[in-house]
């Protein structure tokens, strides 16, 4: 997210956070960023659309990578090595100071720490949890690891 931001900022796009079809949630065509983080119109000057608008939108044409520009039906089954590829080209596109001729950047690989901390930093300062959750989070805790020194794995 934060790499895609970055871009976005440096380019003059919209950054559209389309997380349809995560194992995280139960329908389909249900965006997760929403489910998980409060709503956002904009981070740091960038505007955002991260709700369920994203099943209205119809992306503009040429994409990049270039994979993306084939029939949605050849889209389906992108094998690993495509996804490197993908995740390797953005990575050069997104390090670069220049734009892409494409309308629509899909970035739909793991980019983890390739753009700056403080871009890191701006996004977990710009999102939010739901306040559900972060109760849930916070209850957890004190149940948990009241009084308690705890370190945190994520594996």
């Amino acid at each position: 997210l934060a790499s895609a931001w970055s871009y976005a900022q440096r380019t003059g796009r919209t950054l559209v956070i389309d997380w349809r079809g995560s194992c995280y949630v139960d329908q389909p065509f249900s965006n997760a960023f929403p489910v998980f983080f409060e709503p956002v119109e904009d981070i740091a000057g960038v505007p955002v659309i991260c709700d369920d608008r994203v099943n209205q939108l119809s992306f503009p044409g040429p994409f990049f990578p270039r994979w993306w520009n084939r029939p949605s039906i050849d889209c389906i089954n992108r094998p690993d090595e495509q996804i490197f590829r993908e995740r390797d080209e953005l990575t050069e596109l997104f390090q670069s100071k220049d734009d892409n001729e494409a309308n629509t950047i899909v970035c739909d690989a793991c980019l983890m720490w390739r753009c700056g901390e403080e871009a890191e930093r701006l996004i977990f300062r710009n999102i939010k949890l739901r306040p559900e959750i972060r109760t849930r989070i916070d209850a957890f805790c004190e149940e948990h690891f009241s009084g308690h020194s705890i370190i945190g794995v994520h594996v």
